[in-house]
């Protein structure tokens, strides 16, 4: 026959087990997760379960089962931080090797930059020779090719003055000669006998 003291320690079990159970859920399933996947929640869920595994060893009936938990919990965190410790180790040395692959790769590049490269300022640009839209001439040759034009043209007004002269005088010189064709042909006829014997009517 059971006494009620007996009972209502069983009951105080059973209720504690179900405290447990309903705070311990969350913190079991956290030492079930993987390392890279947990959370803060996580961290604090896993230090409770092990905070109250320490209480209850001291709690006398229950302390083999509490200490038998408390290893668990304990291997289970050392687990993790060896996995954590060896991810992040991995991590560091994959980063590591990508910074030496990266830097010989730098260096290289420079390597083969430096004897062909130029140095070129802020008001500098490297043209594409094949570029059919690129600028072919330097200023100061523009400014050469526009001066030539400039004094082309001052020396074709200056011809072309000449040549409207010289075709004034050429229409004078021909009206001038035409006029003296006609002297001579005056002039011969007077010579001629027929003038001297007063033949010539006008």
């Amino acid at each position: 026959m059971e006494t009620p003291h007996g009972r209502q320690e069983e009951e105080e079990e059973g209720e504690e087990d179900e405290e447990e159970e309903e705070d311990g859920g969350g913190a079991e399933s956290a030492l079930e997760k993987s390392p890279f996947q947990l959370t803060a929640e996580d961290v604090y869920d896993i230090s409770s379960v092990v905070g109250r595994d320490l209480l209850q060893l001291s709690a006398g009936p229950r302390a083999s089962a509490a200490a038998a938990r408390l290893q668990f919990s304990i291997v289970r965190v050392l687990e993790m931080l060896e996995a954590l410790v060896s991810g992040g180790s991995l991590a560091e040395e994959r980063l590591r090797l990508e910074r030496d692959r990266l830097r010989k790769e730098v260096e290289a590049l420079r390597g083969e930059g430096a004897p062909g490269s130029l140095n070129l300022g802020p008001d500098k640009m490297v043209i594409d020779l094949t570029d059919p839209n690129r600028p072919r001439f330097t200023l100061q040759e523009l400014r050469e090719v526009l001066q030539e034009r400039n004094q082309l043209k001052a020396q074709l007004l200056v011809v072309q003055e000449e040549l409207q002269c010289y075709k004034r005088y050429s229409v004078r010189f021909y009206l001038l000669r035409s006029t003296n064709r006609e002297l001579f042909k005056t002039l011969e006829l007077c010579k001629t006998s027929s003038f001297r014997e007063g033949s010539l009517s006008f």
